[in-house]
Parts: structure tokens; sequence; C-alpha cells
């Protein structure tokens, strides 16, 4: 796994960098202060997990939306002191794929970097309970469902709902992964959202179970009963 390590504080990110070395599953290629303004230095040394070391503030989860938004394809794990269950869920809201507490042992954060590292997310069951109940949450009247997506942005959102990458919608569409990135940025817009996890939310509260993402058609609004 190519892991970036990411802390203002010097002797603890040397420390990470250190201890996550002495793992055969671990490679370091990035060790920053902090996430650099240009994403194109973590495209280039083609990190796949970041492990950020964080409080959980506002300015922090700025930041994860904002590299959500820039590079998707990069999977963000927080290191935090204490990662409570509002700041779980804000993290993931803002793109982060989970938080591990500063006080987990090596094996623990080992294993949730390659949970991230596989595009799942590493939270903890009340979190995780409570994605489901907002998924699960009875729908509301849909009056305008479509928000100006296209027929091709619908198909690329119902794709990412199902779980695929970023190179496997490109490969199913016959597309570049930069086409996807551009649909996915225009698709986040559109529907206001800032990560995968609610764009997914978006659509499974949005279209009919029974539709699938072959469809090429955005959902249907409801008739006007006489």
């Amino acid at each position: 796994m190519r892991m970036g390590v990411i802390s203002r504080l010097s002797l603890s990110r040397r420390g990470l960098c250190a201890l996550l070395a002495t793992s055969k599953s671990c490679s370091i290629v990035l060790d920053l202060p902090a996430i650099p303004e240009d994403v194109e230095v973590l495209r280039k040394a083609q990190a796949e997990v970041l492990l950020v070391q964080a409080s959980g503030s506002a300015a922090d989860l700025e930041m994860l939306s904002r590299l959500q938004n820039l590079a998707p394809e990069i999977k963000t794990l927080l290191l935090i002191d204490s990662p409570q269950e509002e700041i779980e869920f804000e993290a993931i809201r803002a793109g982060s794929y989970g938080c591990i507490s500063n006080a987990s042992d090596l094996n623990t954060l080992l294993k949730a970097i390659r949970v991230v590292g596989r595009g799942e997310l590493w939270v903890s069951r009340l979190v995780a309970a409570r994605f489901i109940r907002k998924l699960l949450q009875p729908e509301t009247p849909r009056l305008s469902l479509s928000n100006g997506l296209t027929p091709r942005e619908w198909k690329v959102l119902g794709l990412l709902a199902s779980g695929s990458r970023n190179k496997e919608i490109a490969n199913r569409l016959s597309v570049s992964e930069n086409t996807v990135k551009t649909h996915l940025y225009t698709i986040y817009r559109k529907i206001n959202v800032d990560c995968r996890l609610a764009a997914t939310l978006y659509y499974f509260q949005n279209v009919k179970s029974d539709e699938t993402t072959e469809s090429d058609a955005p959902p249907t609004k409801p008739q006007k009963q006489e």
C-alpha cells in the first residue's frame, strides 16, 4: 500500500512513518506537514491512502471536502485523539474513509489502512447504523429530482452508487478517468454533496429501488393523482 503521512507535528509524523515502514504492507511515499494546495503533488507520488493527523475541527473538514472534490481517487484516514460519533459522522460526510484513535495499536492501524485501501469505510457501528438509518428514511415527495443532471450523469452516479471506482466507471463507459472526474465534479455541484458516500445516499434516496444503474434515464417525477 502506497501511503502518505500528513501531520504538522514533525516528531509524530516521523514516528508514524518509521512505525509503518516496519510493515511489509506499507510503502511511505509522502511525508508532509500539511495537505498541499497543489494536489498534483499527491497524484505524482501515487499515494493510495493518506493517514492524516487531525483534530476533527471545521478547518479539517473543509480540507477533506476540498481534497475530495479535487482528487476523489485519494482515500483519507483520519488519526485523531478522540474519534467521537459526531466527529466520525462529519468526517465521512466530508470525504474521509474513516477515523482511528491515536491510542490504537499498530495492528489495528494496519487493519484500518487495509480496509480503507480497498475502498471500504472504517467506522464505528454507531456511525454505520446512523448512515443506514439515513438511507432508510421514508422518501420525501420528489418535486424535482433531476437537479439538472443529464442522463449520462445519472448513469455515472448510478455506477458510483453501485461501488464502482473511477477507473471501473471509465472502463464501463469507454471514457477516460479524467472525463469521469469531470462528471463527478459536476454531479457533486448539482446535487450539493461533497463526497462519494453522500452522492451514494442521494442516489438511493432519489431512485426507485427497482431501477438499475443500467438505465440511462433519470428518475421520473410522481404523477399527480386525480
